[in-house]
């Protein structure tokens, strides 16, 4: 049985052994059946019995994954001071009502675009920062959610991160140990900027629930420390 719509198609295969686990409702109308499939261009959902014989779902991305980017920042002297971390404020639905720090990012969109075109995208999408200069940082690339996203990072599936380092006189300082950028128009462009924020990196780790976030950071620490 199909259901298609313009960007979307909607497929459920009945198998053997009937309703398994969880009790699916499709328009209001439990379901017995054993896989749902629902695919795009964007990836494939799979609702269905998983290798470790339950019922679950998991998703897999149809470019492998998606880019996030880390400004950071050394603060003096020479360059070598305290490490300071770019975060980003913003809704994100899936983690509550009020506006948590991120890092920016997001998926590959579909039709060619490599990784490190889209962490300049999101980059400058979400926060107006130009992180063409991003370096991607070293390491096996990060499954967001084991239990729930299928991808094998040891084949390049997964989000890669990138850092951007920036120069210390692009901040000034907001409040103790919180630093913004300069609204200096030559060198970045600010559509956004005004809610990103950078912290000494212990902090960064605390204050974001952001599982990206913190997988990005530690690949930056072994980087850099």
């Amino acid at each position: 049985m199909f259901f298609k719509e313009e960007r979307m198609k909607f497929s459920m295969v009945k198998i053997e052994g009937g309703k398994r686990g969880w009790n699916v409702l499709i328009d209001g109308k439990e379901w017995l059946g054993g896989i749902i499939e629902i695919s795009s261009k964007f990836g494939v959902f799979t609702y269905g019995k998983r290798p470790e014989g339950y019922d679950s779902w998991v998703f897999r991305e149809s470019r492998g994954g998606g880019a996030v980017t880390i400004p950071y920042v050394f603060s003096p002297p020479h360059g070598q001071g305290e490490l300071l971390i770019g975060l980003i404020k913003e809704n994100r639905a899936n983690m509550g009502d009020e506006p948590v720090w991120c890092v920016m990012g997001g998926f590959v969109n579909p039709g060619g675009e490599t990784h490190q075109e889209a962490q300049t995208r999101e980059s400058t999408e979400e926060s107006g920062i130009d992180a063409v200069n991003a370096k991607e940082l070293k390491g096996v690339c990060t499954n967001p959610n084991r239990a729930f996203f299928v991808a094998d990072v040891k084949a390049g599936e997964g989000v890669h991160a990138y850092g951007l380092e920036l120069p210390f006189n692009w901040l000034e300082e907001e409040k103790l140990d919180i630093w913004k950028l300069k609204e200096v128009k030559q060198l970045l462009d600010f559509k956004k900027t005004s809610d990103v924020r950078f912290f000494p990196w212990r902090e960064s780790v605390e204050m974001t629930g952001d599982a990206l976030a913190r997988s990005a950071i530690a690949q930056l620490l072994a980087k850099l420390l």
